[in-house]
């Protein structure tokens, strides 16, 4: 506490302060009593910062200029203030997906056996399965081959052999453990010819067995590179199924409310009062092995028709379509919110030539002229809206084994012509009445008669098509290949596939040709592999045995709430789920130090 004897000395040394200011300025001449008076008042002060009140008299002694002045530099401050508070937040302020929501897609169809025995037949069936059921490999979202329920796996015996670790954490969706007994099984009566599984001619000669708990070996009678892209099928409980039999397995209630170790279960469905089903419910499996999904319910709506579908999209009503096809994608109301994926299909379209029904066709020069005529570009833009890619070689273009300069026979009208104007070509081009597969022939047509090339369309049904085919009763067909997920194009262009029952349409035969599809799917080193069919496709492109005009896509819809689909191609239409782990709806704020 200050004493009185301080507070006395203080308020001297005050005075004397103040009275020599005041003697300065009268003899200087400058006498001024409202600057002493503002001194005294200052020295007098306990504060020497104003306080909110002594603020509010500030204009009074600032001019006008002072006051602008202050009133720009806290102007300033504020837009610096909030200019460093929108970088902190774009910088610091992350959003991030979080668990929850429902999403609800639309199918054309009905699932009847959501079973990895029959699925693979019907789109829908096969969708639901791959939800539901886990296999040892599976497609990426870019088409790209990798492991699911396998945890390591081994080549051996020059490529005879496949040891096969599963991971040690997978369990059904009934709390059961999986194993290795669970793989034999599924495995086993695939191949068992009674159970009638459109899967079963893939393995012949394959066999498998039980090595521990987590291991089995697949075991081939003859080497083949892309064996590993057959393990895609889901499996089975064999808990469960091997108490039903053969004769039962086709009309067993497990093939709609089916128990698999995939990233879904099955929750529910709902059936309309005749019976249909209309609704399937799955809701997300949260003792998934691996990366479990955000989005907690799947409602998958089942349509007649895909104008339908989308109607109901347009009103708000789902979240996706699971596929539109050009014919409708007009129908569709895109909001500035809708992500239309189009995922490229391993399908290669093009022009199938059969010398022995036109001798003319036999020969090089005229089918690269009539490559030559022909704009894939244009064909790809104005009759699927873009939703394609243009192909020119038996080799998909996302292919490892793709070679980009392998065939050089480009759109050139006038070189076309010159090549073509004294031939007296006519050609009858067959086409299969399916999708846009007719205005593709007449846009072809268009191409080579512009050319000097007589054209008649064939349009046939799929009804007819397969007797068309099996007997070669073209000249020129417009028809699309599906390659598959692996470059291995040995059904369709070996010498012995040329048969009524192989798929060498184009009845192409190279010795050559033969020796490099042989050890390209023999030969398990990649590098290998690539080195034979780069070859192989600078071989056929000097031979063009066929004019390949496009890859389709599927077009794949979303509405603008669902995030995180990240999608190129697919090797089956069920692949659109390949990244459902990364979907989400609902989203949180985060301060990221």
């Amino acid at each position: 506490m200050i004493s009185l004897k301080d507070k006395i000395s203080k308020f001297l040394v005050r005075t004397k302060q103040t009275l020599g200011l005041f003697l300065f300025s009268k003899s200087a001449g400058r006498f001024n009593q409202i600057d002493i008076d503002k001194k005294l008042v200052y020295s007098l002060s306990p504060r020497k910062i104003p306080s909110q009140k002594q603020l509010k008299y500030l204009p009074k002694f600032l001019s006008s200029k002072e006051n602008l002045i202050i009133k720009i530099c806290l102007i300033v401050l504020l837009a610096n203030l909030i200019y460093l508070g929108i970088v902190f937040f774009n910088k610091k302020v992350e959003t991030i997906p979080v668990a929850g929501g429902t999403y609800i897609e639309a199918m054309v169809g009905y699932p009847k056996t959501i079973n990895p025995l029959y699925a693979i037949s019907r789109d829908v069936d096969n969708d639901l399965s791959r939800l539901i059921y886990s296999s040892l490999f599976r497609y990426d979202s870019h088409g790209h081959l990798v492991t699911d329920l396998t945890n390591v796996y081994q080549i051996l015996d020059g490529g005879k052999e496949y040891l096969i670790e599963i991971k040690d954490d997978v369990y059904w969706h009934n709390g059961k453990k999986l194993t290795s007994d669970d793989i034999v099984f599924t495995f086993n009566i695939i191949k068992d010819e009674k159970y009638r599984s459109p899967l079963r001619e893939n393995f012949l000669g394959v066999t498998v067995e039980k090595i521990d708990e987590r291991t089995v070996k697949f075991t081939l009678v003859e080497l083949y590179a892309p064996f590993l892209e057959m393990l895609t099928f889901g499996i089975l409980p064999k808990n469960i199924w091997e108490t039903i039999s053969a004769d039962a397995a086709v009309l067993n209630d497990l093939n709609l409310k089916p128990i698999g170790s995939g990233p879904y279960k099955f929750k529910s469905l709902i059936k309309n009062k005749k019976g249909d089903l209309k609704e399937y419910h799955l809701e997300v499996n949260n003792d998934y092995y691996s990366e479990k999904p955000y989005i907690k319910s799947l409602v998958f709506k089942f349509f007649d028709g895909q104008v339908e579908a989308i109607n109901s999209f347009n009103n708000g009503q789902l979240d996706g379509l699971s596929y539109v096809s050009v014919n409708n994608r007009a129908d569709l109301i895109k909001k500035e919110t809708t992500h239309i994926f189009e995922l490229l299909k391993p399908q290669l379209t093009g022009i199938f030539f059969n010398k022995n029904n036109n001798s003319s066709l036999g020969e090089k020069e005229i089918r690269a002229a009539l490559a030559t005529a022909i704009n894939k570009e244009e064909i790809v833009t104005e009759i699927f809206k873009g939703a394609g890619q243009v192909a020119h070689g038996p080799i998909l273009k996302n292919s490892f084994a793709y070679k980009d300069d392998a065939i050089s026979h480009y759109y050139n009208r006038d070189e076309a012509a010159a090549t073509l104007a004294d031939k007296e070509l006519k050609i009858k081009l067959t086409v299969i009445d399916n999708n846009q597969n007719v205005n593709v022939a007449n846009k072809i047509k268009d191409y080579w008669q512009a050319a000097g090339v007589t054209v008649e369309v064939e349009v046939i049904s799929l009804e007819q098509a397969a007797e068309v085919i099996k007997n070669r009763q073209f000249e020129a067909l417009l028809y699309g290949q599906q390659v598959g997920g692996d470059p291995d194009v040995y059904a369709f262009w070996h010498s012995t596939q040329t048969g009524a029952r192989g798929l060498n349409f184009a009845g192409y035969s190279n010795e050559e040709v033969d020796i490099l599809l042989q050890e390209a799917r023999s030969s398990n080193v990649l590098e290998e592999r690539i080195t034979n069919y780069h070859k192989f496709q600078e071989i056929w492109g000097q031979d063009l045995p066929v004019i390949f005009l496009y890859s389709p896509a599927h077009t794949y819809v979303q509405a603008g709430r669902i995030h995180g689909f990240n999608g190129s191609a697919i090797v089956e239409q069920a692949d659109r789920f390949s990244n459902i782990f990364d979907w989400y709806i609902k989203t949180k704020k985060r301060l990221n130090w």
